[in-house]
């Protein structure tokens, strides 16, 4: 047997659980009419939490009542992809694409071939008008558009990819506009002045699944596959989990391999290790990635006073690096807003990601291979 959990980043569970709400009234939105709020998303959280899942779960629900899917990411030049493309090839896909047709040939000499464009056919189109095509060959559906990691997109690019969008809007066309990035970054993006419309879009932060989900998403996946979980084995693997979606399919990808049949309490047990040190290198490191020294010098102290505790005040997390509470305001408030602290409650820090406090103390030390 294959072992049946996927901790990859984007690739979609075999077995989902929890998002529901969102899930729903985006299906209520495509079904309904254009102008629906709702078919306008923004999707945030912290890395692993799932939000490309999400994404293509959002995609496969549109795919379902007809409509066409563009996938974009920030991380490319998505305008140009999507206006060259993206959106051409989807045409082709529905209709023979206008050409040229030729005018003269000349069989001697440098066999040249005289070409006119077809009319009708636009030499400089725009996402705008890539969109309409598409749309004036469909029929009772529509198009979504997806873009992940849209915190790494270039500030111009979504600008015209909103003012496109608010286009197509004011004309009741059918479209949909579902995005997905890290916190800090989305919160970046949506300051800008071209994106204004974007800021009346439904958004959502993704948190940790309910223990029920955590729950739920293991049984199931694990069932069928020659290894399912004991009732000890899977409330083990819940609490390793902590409800963070990548380390419920890494701790059960990994409790399933070490097995050799039930997985129970002691397999969860055995890849405890395994797991924190994988969540480091996957999660932990990128997250930090570009982090000034003055917010890892706050992390770390949190990291060193927070021990088994769920929270640490503010004010002891200031003293340990040397500054009055109002000093270390500012600090802590670009740390709330890259997404890698909470304020669980007036005056206390912890963090948003599990087994960050561990990684933080292990990072200092060097480990050598002999």
């Amino acid at each position: 047997m294959k072992n049946p959990f996927r901790p990859t980043f984007g690739a979609s569970p075999y077995y989902w659980a929890g998002r529901r709400v969102i899930l729903d009234e985006f299906a209520r939105a495509i079904d309904g009419y254009p102008g629906d709020p709702t078919r306008s998303l923004i999707i945030d959280g912290a890395r692993g939490i799932g939000k490309t899942v999400l994404l293509t779960e959002l995609e496969d629900i549109a795919a379902q009542q007809g409509w066409i899917v563009l996938r974009a990411t920030g991380r490319h030049d998505m305008i140009r992809t999507l206006v060259e493309s993206t959106i051409p090839m989807k045409i082709r896909e529905l209709a023979p694409p206008p050409g040229r047709k030729v005018t003269g040939v000349s069989i001697t000499g440098l066999g040249s071939v005289d070409t006119e464009l077809t009319p009708g056919v636009d030499p400089t189109p725009t996402l705008s008008s890539r969109l309409r095509d598409l749309l004036g060959l469909l029929s009772g559906a529509g198009v979504l558009i997806t873009v992940d990691e849209v915190q790494d997109a270039d500030p111009d690019n979504l600008s015209h990819l909103a003012v496109a969008y608010q286009d197509l809007i004011r004309d009741n066309l059918e479209v949909s506009l579902a995005m997905a990035g890290l916190t800090h970054g989305v919160n970046r993006l949506l300051d800008l002045p071209g994106t204004t419309f974007l800021r009346r879009a439904r958004r959502f932060e993704l948190g940790p699944l309910t223990d029920d989900d955590a729950r739920a998403t293991l049984l199931a996946t694990a069932e069928g596959s020659g290894r399912p979980f004991d009732n000890a084995g899977v409330d083990a693997a819940v609490h390793l989990a902590q409800g963070y979606p990548y380390l419920v399919q890494l701790v059960g990808y990994l409790a399933w391999s070490s097995s050799g049949g039930t997985i129970t309490a002691e397999d969860v047990s055995v890849v405890r290790q395994d797991a924190v040190l994988t969540m480091g290198s996957q999660v932990h490191a990128p997250s930090l990635k570009g982090v000034p020294p003055a917010q890892i010098a706050y992390l770390r102290a949190v990291a060193d006073l927070i021990g088994d505790e769920e929270s640490v005040s503010s004010s002891a997390v200031a003293e340990a690096v040397g500054k009055r509470p109002n000093e270390a305001t500012d600090t802590r408030g670009k740390l709330l807003d890259r997404g890698l602290i909470e304020s669980p409650s007036w005056g206390q820090v912890s963090f948003t990601l599990p087994y960050l406090a561990e990684f933080l103390r292990s990072n200092r030390r060097v480990t050598r291979v002999n």
